[in-house]
């Protein structure tokens, strides 16, 4: 196996299973073109991730691009830049849609100088979840066909809709080869280590019934449909070292269960963090 550090690095991460699975393929492809000497390469899978809200989106495709460069085997990069991201925006079937003019002037702004761009496509088509058989839509997937044999696209949308994500995945394998990916947050194991740290590494040492408490609020948090990963787990940890720190009396060394009651799992805090989450990841579909 070539060496390559993003492979690597993307072997390393804790959960997103379909990910990693798909990205060893890859490689094993990449080993046999070169071992091999094949005189071409192979068409690669376009995928769609499914992706669980609050895990780092941008950090994934960074590495996937990276690794795409560093493989040197497995599609062409030309033009100014080798990842274009762009956010489809929601235009109501009586209206008149430009998402073709959009992102075609992104692509040549992409290309540069050079008369084509070849290189990784993010598409967010989140807006369109309940329009994905709108006349603009089909035009925008029948416009990206065109160009399918010089770009991989990377088509994204919310995971916390299994229905909307089976529908667009009927949909796009009518138009492309597609490789659908769920991004999935780590376990609840996992997540509640990364709680831990978080909240020792402002100071704080928590007795084991304060550190059980916390994780069973960390679980109640990930079991939630539209659980924010660790933006939300930031948060979390923020709002109880605030709380710590503001306390009366002040905190001198250990931080038991009765000093941060008010992250108990089935207490305000979680219920009014997870019904403005609801309320934040629901509300780009009210249309």
């Amino acid at each position: 196996m070539a060496q390559n550090a993003y492979y690597d690095e993307i072997m390393a991460l804790q959960g997103l299973n379909d990910f990693k699975d798909v990205i060893e393929q890859w490689q094993r492809l990449s080993d046999n073109l070169e071992k091999f000497h094949a005189k071409s390469g192979v068409v690669l899978p376009n995928m769609l991730w499914s992706c669980a809200t609050g895990f780092d989106r941008e950090r994934l495709l960074d590495l996937l691009t990276n690794y795409m460069y560093e493989a040197g085997n497995l599609m062409e990069f030309y033009g100014n830049t080798r990842r274009l991201d762009y956010f489809m925006d929601y235009v109501p079937a009586a209206k008149e849609c430009h998402e073709i003019e959009k992102i075609t002037e992104k692509i040549r702004d992409a290309a540069g100088f050079r008369s084509e761009y070849h290189g990784v496509i993010t598409i967010d088509v989140s807006e369109w979840v309940g329009h994905f058989k709108d006349p603009h839509f089909l035009d925008f997937l029948k416009y990206l066909v065109s160009l399918n044999e010089d770009v991989l696209y990377v088509f994204t949308i919310p995971s916390y809709n299994p229905q909307a994500v089976e529908q667009l995945t009927q949909l796009l394998v009518l138009f492309f080869r597609i490789q659908p990916i769920e991004m999935s947050l780590p376990s609840n194991e996992e997540l509640g280590n990364y709680i831990k740290k978080e909240i020792s590494d402002y100071g704080l040492n928590l007795d084991p019934e304060a550190e059980a408490m916390i994780i069973a609020t960390v679980n109640r948090l990930r079991d939630d449909q539209y659980f924010a990963g660790y933006d939300m787990l930031d948060r979390l940890a923020s709002d109880i070292v605030y709380s710590v720190y503001t306390s009366t009396p002040p905190y001198d060394g250990t931080v038991s269960k009765g000093m941060i009651s008010a992250f108990a799992p089935d207490g305000i805090y979680v219920t009014e963090l997870i019904q403005n989450n609801a309320r934040i990841f629901t509300a780009q579909f009210n249309y």
